[in-house]
This record gives structure tokens, C-alpha cells and sequence, in this order.
């Protein structure tokens, strides 16, 4: 066993290979290789997830390297897929969102980001939908902007009116020579 096709989805294969090549050997210096490192040696059990096996039609290509037959490196599961898939997934997320961010505050529109960053990876409709990258833009973006919102709220003045506040609303407490001897 010196290479593992572990089953991605179809845009996750091109992601991969973008970020990591055609011919990828496992190696703990990255966090992909960590995290499947990790897997391999201890691979999760779940039945719900057994379905993912089949459920994912890319292939992306594990080569073992030097670790292959050591450090008991075990066979996929499907929660080990589940989890790999998410994580990669969660990857691509983050590098649409800080493409699409710093596209817009160079002054390009959100959604001719979002098809630059298509085209950056080969995406085609097939593999991710455009408007699953855009809503998952715009959430990020309102979730960025609520949380601007609520931040005056956290200021350290309002933090330090609201200690004294509480501190002004506490009896003050009793003197240890005015308490009854036990």
C-alpha cells in the first residue's frame, strides 16, 4: 500500500490539487498532511458516515512515501473521509472569503470576485454552484458586519462604568471589628 484515492468532492479535488499538486506525499509540515496523518493512525468509526464513500465521485491521490507500512497507518473510514472533506472544504471557504475580501476592498464588485475566484481554481457549475460561493460570501460579510456592530458595547470605558456601577450597587462590607465574636 503505497498510496491511498481517498473519495473528495468534485471541487475539492481541484482545490487540493491546486494548493497541494498532481502528487501529493503525506508529510506532517502542512496542515493537511496533520490532519490526515492523524486520521490514518486513528481513524474514527461512525456507521452514519459509511455512505460517504460512495456518496463522493472525485479522487484525490494520498501517496504514502516513506510512511507507508509504518507508524500503523490504517485503511479509510467514512468518518475519516467526512472529516477530511470538511476540513478541506472549510480551507477553500476561508481562501474565497479573504479572495473575495481584499477583491472588494480593491474596489471590484462581490460577484465578479467570486467568478475570478471560480476561474482561479477551474471551477465550472458542476463542481461547486456559483451561488452557493456567493451566499457563503455575504454571509461571512453580515456576520462581519454584526459583529462591528456589537463591538462599541465592549469598549473598555463601557466595561469600567459597568464595574463601577456594579460595585456602586453592592452594600459595602462589614467591618471585622463590628462582627460578633464566634
Amino acid at each position: 500500500m503505497d498510496h491511498i484515492d481517498i473519495p473528495v468532492r468534485p471541487h475539492l479535488v481541484k482545490f487540493l490539487q491546486y494548493h497541494l499538486g498532481e502528487r501529493y506525499f503525506l508529510s506532517v509540515s502542512d496542515p493537511y498532511g496533520i490532519l490526515l496523518f492523524q486520521l490514518l493512525r486513528r481513524p474514527v468509526h461512525d456507521a452514519r458516515r459509511d455512505d460517504v464513500l460512495e456518496e463522493y465521485k472525485g479522487v484525490f491521490t494520498l501517496h504514502l512515501g516513506a510512511y507507508a507500512g509504518k507508524h500503523g497507518l490504517k485503511e479509510l473510514t467514512g468518518k475519516t473521509v467526512y472529516e477530511f472533506n470538511n476540513f478541506a472544504h472549510e480551507m477553500m471557504r476561508a481562501d474565497l472569503h479573504s479572495f473575495v475580501d481584499l477583491a472588494t476592498d480593491h474596489g471590484q464588485i462581490e460577484k465578479y470576485a467570486v467568478e475570478q475566484f471560480m476561474a482561479k481554481y477551474d471551477f465550472e457549475e458542476q463542481d461547486i454552484k456559483y451561488d452557493t460561493l456567493l451566499k457563503s460570501w455575504r454571509r461571512f460579510a453580515a456576520d462581519r458586519k454584526a459583529k462591528k456592530k456589537r463591538a462599541p458595547h465592549l469598549t473598555p470605558t463601557r466595561q469600567l462604568k459597568d464595574l463601577k456601577k456594579a460595585l456602586l450597587a453592592t452594600p459595602p462590607p462589614i467591618p471585622v471589628t463590628a462582627r460578633p465574636a464566634a
